[in-house]
């Protein structure tokens, strides 16, 4: 193999590392942030999850996720709809605020598994009705990978689509 591939392939290995880092770091602290420390049952199902995420090769796509929902958050001053979509049985996910419930401590055993979420194809998040237009026009505009399918707006992760679906009444 020559220098420029090994170089190429230890690059690639650092940055799925630092990802991963990232990614568990993140989760931990929003699991501190909701009042679970070290040695709860969320903090011991957060690292299984967590190791799971790495081997479907999933940790980037998150991080992605986890950017766009708190960047909207803080430009538009908008959260994701409590209780609705593909993530909420997530613990990552719930903890790094892609997703939200009222009550963590009544997360359910997925029905799920993340194989399952990515068999889906497309996975759905809510933002209220009346600004979900706004939210896909600022993830256009700020760069984000964008498309539609069926006339729904399609967040473009690299391997994960997430369907940005608007929720009635709220």
């Amino acid at each position: 193999m020559t220098k420029k591939k090994k170089d190429a392939k230890r690059q690639e290995a650092l940055a799925r590392k630092s990802a991963a880092q990232s990614l568990d770091f993140l989760t931990m602290w929003g699991l501190k942030q909701l009042g679970y420390d070290e040695g709860s049952i969320w903090q011991t199902y957060a690292k299984t999850e967590l190791k799971y995420i790495n081997e479907l090769g999933l940790t980037e796509d998150l991080l992605m996720l986890k950017q766009f929902v708190d960047k909207v958050k803080h430009e538009l001053g908008c959260g994701v709809v409590v209780g609705v979509g593909d993530f909420t049985q997530s613990v990552v996910c719930l903890a790094l605020g892609i997703s939200k419930i009222e009550d963590f401590e009544k997360v359910e055993i997925p029905t799920k598994t993340w194989e399952g979420l990515i068999a889906q194809k497309v996975l759905a998040i809510y933002y209220p009705e009346s600004i979900r237009n706004e939210v896909v026009s600022w993830a256009r505009t700020n760069g984000f990978n964008m498309s539609t399918h069926l006339g729904q707006p399609i967040l473009k992760l690299n391997h994960l689509f997430i369907l940005i679906k608007r929720e009635k009444g709220v």
